[in-house]
């Protein structure tokens, strides 16, 4: 384990779907709400990559599409259960997942679709 992780955190993926109308104010509160909850737990957002709306494979609260959303973020992994909490009670959200990063070397060099402005 290097140095940094120890003292940070552990590294995480978080894929995330919104309903694909939301307007674009509310798709950036909503993203300014997760690194604000991050930094709030002496976490870090890494990398951000927006895929934009795509098709589901079936539908989800009368939806066929979502608007997806991937965070790299380190933090404490004592803190997951309450990002997991403010990801169940946002009406925005269709799904989410977290999963520990496995490839920490690659973070950032992947070829991004989009990055939200704030």
């Amino acid at each position: 384990m290097a140095a940094e992780e120890v003292k940070k955190g552990k590294y995480y993926e978080m894929a995330i779907a919104l309903k694909p109308l939301l307007p674009d104010d509310v798709r950036k509160a909503i993203h300014k709400e997760f690194v604000d909850l991050v930094k709030s737990k002496d976490g870090e957002v890494v990398d951000v990559d927006v895929w934009g709306k795509r098709y589901l494979a079936y539908k989800i609260g009368g939806h066929n599409e979502g608007y997806y959303i991937i965070y790299t973020f380190i933090t404490d992994p004592s803190n997951i259960a309450e990002i997991r909490r403010q990801m169940e009670l946002k009406q925005e959200v269709l799904r989410y997942m977290v999963v520990e990063a496995d490839d920490v070397d690659e973070i950032g060099k992947k070829i991004k679709k989009k990055e939200i402005e704030i």
